[in-house]
């Protein structure tokens, strides 16, 4: 593994919410489709505070697109806020931190206090000293082959548990005809202990080598017959493999 970190860690992964999407349609259904949206991600807000968790990831696509209302931003702003955690968003390429992004225009005395929003489109690092963990994300500025979610990730810090944030798809090293490719090679060579990635809808695990990189499927009842979605649970233990686990999260 490449921490050293001495404390144990705990952290839920979710993506891909999908929230006020306007593709439900209008009427009755609509409206029961983006209320059960919604709650799927309440209950990942409640599943992340059952389980005591030290941090939230939330690997873009909170919003299907930038066209919220002032009570959709609310709405999803006051759900993080009842975390008890630290939460860590990035954009995703619905939610993209373009000309048109949902996030430039929010005052930091608009976001909850537990929030840390990732808008660089570099990347930034984020160190949680207390929990003796560095995460890592940039934010998805354009959904093309020529974005490299993964470009520009730092050294691992040595201390520390090394978690980096992602949004785009894995191909195997040589593909190059996706946008916003991850390459099996950047992350067999990142040297971090677990990659979060987003995109993908379905749960799926890319790790590469002994990093672990997974995509864990969307909280959201988009494609259950019974109401239901999926997070992954990431329990990290100092000189133990990381123990990964398939939440049910039900809407």
């Amino acid at each position: 593994m490449a921490g050293r970190a001495r404390k144990p860690l705990r952290f839920v992964h979710t993506s891909d919410v999908h929230l006020e999407t306007d593709t439900f349609g209008s009427g009755a259904a609509g409206n029961a489709l983006r209320d059960r949206v919604r709650q799927s991600f309440a209950n990942v807000i409640e599943l992340a505070n059952t389980r005591e968790a030290d941090l939230l990831l939330i690997v873009g696509d909170l919003f299907d697109s930038s066209r919220v209302t002032e009570e959709g931003l609310a709405f999803a702003m006051g759900t993080i806020a009842r975390a008890k955690m630290p939460a860590i968003l990035i954009p995703g390429n619905h939610d993209a931190h373009d000309e048109r992004s949902i996030y430039a225009g929010l005052r930091s005395s608009s976001l909850p206090s537990n929030l840390r929003l990732i808008l660089e489109p570099d990347g930034t690092s984020i160190l949680f000293e207390e929990l003796q963990t560095h995460v890592w994300g940039r934010a998805l500025v354009e959904h093309t082959p020529e974005y490299r979610p993964l470009g520009g990730i730092p050294s691992p810090h040595p201390d520390f548990w090394n978690i980096a944030m992602a949004h785009g798809f894995f191909v195997e090293n040589g593909e190059v005809d996706r946008s916003s490719p991850i390459f099996a090679k950047e992350i067999q060579e990142s040297g971090y202990d677990y990659i979060a990635l987003g995109h993908v809808h379905v749960y799926s695990d890319v790790s590469q080598g002994p990093t672990r990189a997974l995509y864990c499927g969307t909280p959201a009842p988009l494609y259950s017959s019974d109401n239901s979605g999926w997070v992954a649970v990431v329990d990290c233990f100092p000189g133990e493999e990381l123990l990964v686990q398939r939440a049910l999260v039900k809407a």
